[in-house]
């Protein structure tokens, strides 16, 4: 099946008290797949991710940024929930996290009471955007992104409920709709959802670039 990340978009649940294994260590493992989005959250950066496999004990994910084995992090799952874990393993593009302490499976990917739908994870960015309303336009600076929208500093013409174009270079442009406005920021929903692979290459794209102006740091050795 196909999602809107123009990827097979699968979560696959063990049955196993283990934390995944990589791709070719999994054989008789059990399985359910369902479809999830995340995030990973380091002491540095924060990128959303796709979660392929999950058990009580960790998951396998699809990194769209490059991440060192033995790297401690923070998963933050769609339905709202998170955990805490380690980088275990990193192999083509996708990288297993063993939990500190192991999960309850259907708690943290069932969608929070009173939700009509779980939130898509969102990324905190530093960016700009150009918001269209009408014949006016203004570039306003970007706070936060998910595949369903942003949250930026409020211009003087945004008014909650009227229909927007946003565009962000490096994103595919959206029609879209304000949905709050509230103490100088606003919340922009897109009218289609953005492509997942699409959001997480473009915010670590952001990611090298502000570590680019940034002080040099030491390097980083990856296990493989």
């Amino acid at each position: 099946m196909l999602g809107d990340t123009g990827l097979t978009e699968f979560t696959t649940i063990s049955l196993s008290e283990q934390p995944p294994l990589s791709p070719d260590r999994r054989s008789g493992q059990r399985y359910m797949s369902v479809l999830q989005a995340g995030k990973i959250m380091t002491d540095t950066v924060e990128e959303l991710c796709l979660i392929r496999n999950i058990s009580s004990r960790g998951v396998m994910t699809e990194v769209f940024a490059p991440i060192a084995i033995d790297t401690p992090v923070q998963i933050e799952f769609k339905a709202g929930a998170q955990a805490r874990g380690i980088v275990r393993w990193i192999k083509d593009g996708r990288a297993g996290i063993e939990f500190d302490t192991p999960i309850d499976v259907h708690e943290v990917l069932a969608p929070h009471s009173g939700r009509m739908a779980p939130r898509a994870p969102r990324l905190s960015i530093d960016g700009m955007a150009k918001v269209t309303i009408g014949d006016t336009h203004e570039r306003l600076q970007v706070l936060d992104i998910s595949q369903g929208g942003v949250k930026v500093a409020a211009g003087m013409f945004l008014e909650a409920g009227v229909d927007a174009v946003v565009e962000i270079e490096g994103l595919p442009v959206r029609a879209s709709v304000v949905r709050w406005v509230s103490d100088h920021h606003a919340g922009i929903s897109f009218n289609r959802i953005m492509p997942l692979d699409q959001v997480a290459y473009w915010a670590a794209q952001q990611g090298c670039e502000h570590a680019a102006d940034a002080p040099a740091a030491k390097d980083v050795a990856i296990r493989h």
